[in-house]
């Protein structure tokens, strides 16, 4: 029982985070050192060609891949992706190295409060001499963002974006949708909103709108849900998980077939707390039917290949000591995918009675793997054995990313075999769960073709093109960050390159004004904080910026920053890449015109790009 507490302990995962350096370790796996900056507060590592920026975020370290936008996150990443493990595997690996390298390097001066490293709170951190009374507590925090998100009166009262997405009236008015979309309006800047709830009520909004998308930062630990479609509490008889709320409705708008339906959506990469959301909503829902409407890319396989192992018909509950706890079906195969950098990978793990059993069961898989492996041209599909006793053989498969629907395959065998090893009170009922795929890359892009007059046959096609264009625009963007990246390496001290963009935008130009907030905890009035190194980089990008307007409200500092620019200056590709990194940076709002955003951004993707302005705001 202590080894299992020990195993779900979030606790230690924010040990690891706080006392692993991140710097050390991957120093220790063969990365060097080759910039940082000038108070330690960032630095640059190399290995083989891959680069990596190790900076500080809610007082741990963090990582960033810059030619891999989903490598990035804690140590507890890091080591997910390089070294191939599951969570469990990362916490043993990570126990011994803290064991054989007890002291982090002082290069972070890592703090050791326990209490204010906790990676799932909010909370600002308490300055010298400041009262605990003056903090903003998490529940604070988070119903003050919601509330200026959402507002007073919540309602639906701009259906542009959604329409622009050819969503129709028809679609947003099904009482599935009601109150469950809304409009967040900030000065004059609409968006629409999608409040994500858990068992508590309201913990998070997303927003969208065209070439904009946030999530408030807070916890992801609740699911945007809609209400059944044939109207609140009334008996569902299909469940549909979708990555999005926009998939969502896209699908109702292009499949709906009069059955009562209910529609989940996880704003994007699952967590393990909305698993066990969506579990519960089968819980008190007991839907006969679930359908896995995900993307068609190794992330969504992913997501349908842990959720054949993770989602279970309405569980039954039991007494156990006194309380009331579900009962679990028993899994004599379990499995679990992962995405690494170039890779995916499935874990599984057979629970059998004697050896033998195991290796007969173990024999199916190998077979299974052979015969995908015959039908390729070089084998695909790496499998190895990592361990065997005489109750339990976990195995490992790896495919290259492109080949992740393999590893579906396997899963939905696994699946199969699964049902039939299970008592028979404990086998799901046929066709629970199913999956469907759009036929380009998302239920939403089949929308917006089909509502364009294309068939099948040329969705398919304009499918290829757009992975063909994505591909494209990927491979330009990791030249242009190693051109950067050898250009800083090569003269550090030259400071931004500028590239002169060719007379290809609007004949006069015309002036844009944005608002950028910016929200982080107090500090001294003398120190250099987020607001004043927003704004020094915002004027080398060569915006013209107004002086900064500060408010202070419970140990939070707000600031203003108003800041305009001509879509005919040279420097307009700079401007356009550091208001986009400012964006993307905790605690930052960028409000503007969605017309103008979509200028300012189309004028910077012409072929001549300046350098990434997210370097320039972490100097």
């Amino acid at each position: 029982m202590e080894r299992r507490a020990l195993e779900n302990d979030p606790q230690e995962l924010d040990k690891f985070k706080q006392k692993i350096d991140l710097v050390e370790y991957a120093q220790r796996q063969g990365y060097q050192i080759t910039a940082q900056g000038k108070r330690g507060d960032w630095q640059h590592l190399e290995n083989n060609g891959e680069h990596l920026i190790v900076s500080r975020k809610d007082n741990k370290q963090v990582y960033l891949n810059p030619g891999d936008d989903r490598d990035r996150g804690t140590i507890i990443d890091f080591v997910k992706t390089r070294e191939h493990k599951s969570l469990g595997e990362v916490r043993l690996h990570l126990r011994e190295y803290l064991n054989e390298y007890p002291e982090p390097s002082p290069a972070y001066n890592i703090a050791r409060n326990d209490h204010h490293l906790n990676s799932f709170s909010v909370k600002p951190i308490r300055q010298s001499g400041q009262a605990i009374s003056d903090l903003e507590t998490a529940e604070e925090q988070r119903t003050r963002l919601i509330a200026e998100v959402l507002g007073i009166r919540r309602e639906l009262s701009d259906r542009s974006y959604l329409h622009s997405r050819a969503l129709t009236d028809e679609t947003i008015d099904n009482p599935a949708f009601k109150g469950r979309v809304f409009t967040s309006q900030q000065n004059e800047f609409h968006n629409t909103a999608f409040p994500l709830y858990n068992e508590n009520g309201l913990t998070s909004v997303e927003q969208k709108n065209t070439g904009f998308k946030s999530l408030l930062a807070l916890p992801k630990d609740g699911i945007w849900v809609s209400h059944p479609t044939l109207g609140k509490d009334t008996p569902i008889e299909r469940l549909v998980v979708n990555e999005s709320a926009v998939d969502a409705m896209s699908y109702h708008q292009l499949k709906y077939d009069g059955k009562n339906t209910m529609y989940i959506a996880t704003a994007g990469t699952v967590t393990e707390k909305q698993i066990e959301l969506i579990q519960r909503v089968i819980d008190k829902q007991q839907p006969s039917e679930i359908v896995l409407a995900n993307d068609r890319d190794a992330a969504g396989r992913k997501f349908n290949i842990n959720y054949l192992n993770d989602l279970h018909p309405a569980r039954p509950f039991r007494e156990v000591a006194n309380q009331e706890a579900y009962a679990e079906a028993e899994s004599p195969i379990g499995w679990h995918g992962t995405l690494g950098k170039y890779h995916t990978n499935l874990r599984i793990e057979y629970h059998h009675a004697s050896a033998p059993e195991g290796a007969e069961r173990v024999k199916l898989l190998v077979n299974q793997v052979a015969r995908i492996n015959s039908l390729q041209e070089e084998p695909s599909i790496e499998l190895a054995i990592q361990r065997s006793t005489e109750k339990n053989t976990v195995l490992r498969l790896s495919v290259a990313k492109a080949d992740t629907a393999q590893l579906e395959v396997i899963s939905q065998e696994l699946y199969r075999q699964r049902e039939q090893l299970r008592p028979e009170l404990q086998k799901q009922p046929a066709n629970f769960i199913r999956v469907d795929y759009a036929i380009a890359k998302d239920f939403n892009r089949d929308l917006e073709l089909i509502t364009q007059g294309l068939n099948p046959d040329q969705i398919r096609h304009q499918a290829i093109l757009d992975e063909q264009a994505k591909a494209t625009q990927k491979q330009l963007r990791e030249q242009q960050r190693a051109v950067a990246q050898q250009q800083e390496l090569t003269h550090p001290a030259a400071g931004l390159h500028q590239v002169k963009l060719p007379p290809s935008g609007p004949a006069a130009g015309s002036e844009k004004q944005v608002l950028v907030k910016v929200e982080e905890p107090y500090k001294e009035k003398e120190s250099k904080g987020q607001a004043e190194t927003v704004k020094d980089a915002l004027v080398r990008s060569g915006a013209n910026v107004g002086d900064l307007k500060s408010s202070f409200k419970k140990g939070v500092k707000y600031t203003e920053i108003k800041v305009s620019y001509r879509t005919d200056q040279e420097e307009i590709g700079k401007i356009s890449k550091t208001l986009d990194a400012v964006g993307a940076q905790r605690g930052n709002q960028v409000m503007e015109k969605n017309l103008d955003r979509a200028e300012r951004r189309e004028i910077a993707n012409k072929p001549e790009i300046q350098r990434p302005a997210q370097q320039e705001i972490s100097r």
